[in-house]
C-alpha cells in the first residue's frame, strides 16, 4: 500500500468518525420524524392564521383554550403550536371544522372590534389598525376556502 492509498484510507476513516459523531449528536438532540396524525391542511392553516403578521390578530394560548372550551374541548396550556394541533385534532367532520371556523371568526371579530374602537378614539392609530382588520377579513376568507376545498 502506497502513501496515496493510505491518505485516502485515512480520509475515509476520518469522514466515518465525523458521521458517527454527527449521528450520536443527532440521536441525542434531533427530533425524530414521526408520522403526524393530522392532515397537511392544518399546517397551512397554522401558517396563515396563527402568525399576526398574516392574520392581523394574535391568538394567545388563552384564546385557544377559551375557543376550545366553547366547543366542550379541553387541553392544557402549552406552546401555542401544540395547543393549535390539539385543538385541530378534535376536528373529525365538516360540522366540527365549521364550529372551529366560527370560533376563530368570533375571536377575530372581537379583536377587530377593539381595533375599530381604538381607531375611533385615537384617529392617528387608524393607519395601524386598518391593515390588521383587512388581514383578519382575509384570514376568515382563507378559512372558508380551506373548508370548501377539504370538506365539501
Amino acid at each position: 500500500m502506497d502513501m496515496k492509498d493510505l491518505n485516502g484510507l485515512r480520509g475515509e476513516f476520518e469522514q466515518m468518525q465525523q458521521q458517527a459523531a454527527m449521528q450520536q449528536t443527532c440521536d441525542d438532540s434531533c427530533e425524530i420524524d414521526t408520522p403526524e396524525d393530522y392532515p397537511d391542511y392544518l399546517k397551512a392553516i397554522y401558517a396563515e392564521i396563527m402568525p399576526p403578521i398574516k392574520s392581523g390578530v394574535y391568538f394567545s394560548r388563552w384564546d385557544l383554550k377559551r375557543m376550545a372550551e366553547q366547543l366542550d374541548e379541553s387541553f392544557a396550556i402549552d406552546v401555542r403550536e401544540r395547543m393549535f394541533k390539539n385543538f385541530m385534532q378534535w376536528v373529525a367532520s365538516s360540522e366540527d371544522f365549521r364550529a372551529v371556523i366560527e370560533q376563530f371568526s368570533e375571536n377575530m371579530d372581537m379583536k377587530c372590534e377593539m381595533y375599530r374602537e381604538y381607531s375611533e378614539r385615537y384617529p392617528s392609530s387608524k393607519e395601524i389598525f386598518d391593515p390588521k382588520i383587512q388581514k383578519a377579513e382575509k384570514a376568515k376568507k382563507y378559512f372558508e376556502k380551506v373548508y370548501v376545498e377539504f370538506f365539501t
